[in-house]
């Protein structure tokens, strides 16, 4: 800050010294009560906004706090929210896995997936069983959305592998539900395919794919899919069928394997599938 000329800092000081002398001679001429009375209001004047200050001051501090406080329970409500969230989701899969297991009484024994074997998309699961069951080849393996695959090599008495139906090998038999055609499964890289369906045989979009049960390995009524895409043709002996599946290849985490068939269910509305409004998009392996 620029300095006052040194002229008018002196003119300053001596206006103060004449106003301090002209309020000293004021109080003296007032008797004893009067200067009581007249310092009293001075004081109360001068203190009064130094005291509101500081009680603003607290005020703010106790705000501040307070605000603190506020901040830390909203953060904790936040992750108890969280935390309730995730327990919810968590009791809609068990719940979700206890109607599948309702649906399917034969022996499903519980595995989970130790390693996705894939160059790119994964075409064997090395599986560990949870439950004690003796493991063999073919066994079949799903989830609850579906048919995973069959086992092709015990390694031993509770680990296998599973050929996924991603596998070029892996050709199962299935049927439509709506029509009951059937066909052989394959998947060439990308897509899977309803093959050796006659040209003319009622097979539509929309229509749920199941497992047939012909080949005796495979239980009969195991979701597949859902047909996509249906290409007829006039000089094909075969019609070009698109299935998208029920499986997400790519995240196996928890399945079954089939130890002892059971009654399997064949009805539409008795089965998890993918929802009808991406049967237009492509499978997803």
């Amino acid at each position: 800050m620029a300095r006052l000329p040194e002229g008018i800092s002196r003119f300053g000081d001596r206006i103060i010294l004449a106003v301090c002398v002209v309020l000293s001679l004021w109080a003296a001429s007032l008797d004893e009560p009067s200067r009581v009375a007249v310092g009293t209001r001075l004081a109360h004047g001068l203190l009064t906004p130094v005291e509101r200050s500081v009680d603003f001051l607290d005020d703010l501090s106790t705000l501040k706090a307070e605000n603190e406080e506020l901040r830390r329970r909203v953060v904790a409500l936040r992750l108890d929210f969280q935390q309730v969230e995730n327990e919810r989701r968590h009791l809609d899969e068990l719940r979700r896995r206890a109607g599948f297991y309702e649906k399917n009484r034969g022996r499903l024994a519980p595995a989970r997936v130790l390693e996705l074997i894939s160059p790119r998309i994964p075409i064997q699961a090395k599986i560990q069983c949870l439950s004690g069951d003796s493991l063999r080849v073919l066994q079949p393996v799903l989830t609850e959305k579906g048919l995973v695959g069959r086992i092709s090599q015990v390694l031993s008495g509770d680990t296998a592998l599973v050929e996924l139906l991603t596998n070029d090998d892996a050709r199962i038999s299935v049927e439509s539900v709506a029509s009951g055609v059937t066909g052989i499964l394959r998947f060439d890289g990308r897509s899977f395919f309803m093959d050796y369906v006659p040209q003319g045989d009622p097979v539509s979009v929309g229509d749920a794919v199941i497992t047939s049960g012909l080949g005796g390995t495979v239980p009969r009524g195991i979701p597949v899919g859902i047909i996509s895409r249906v290409q007829p043709s006039e000089v094909e002996l075969f019609q070009h069928i698109e299935v998208q599946p029920a499986v997400h290849f790519s995240a196996l985490s928890q399945v079954y394997v089939i130890t002892r068939d059971g009654p399997w269910y064949s009805r539409r509305s008795d089965m998890i599938l993918p929802d009808e409004g991406a049967v237009t998009g492509e499978g997803r392996p």
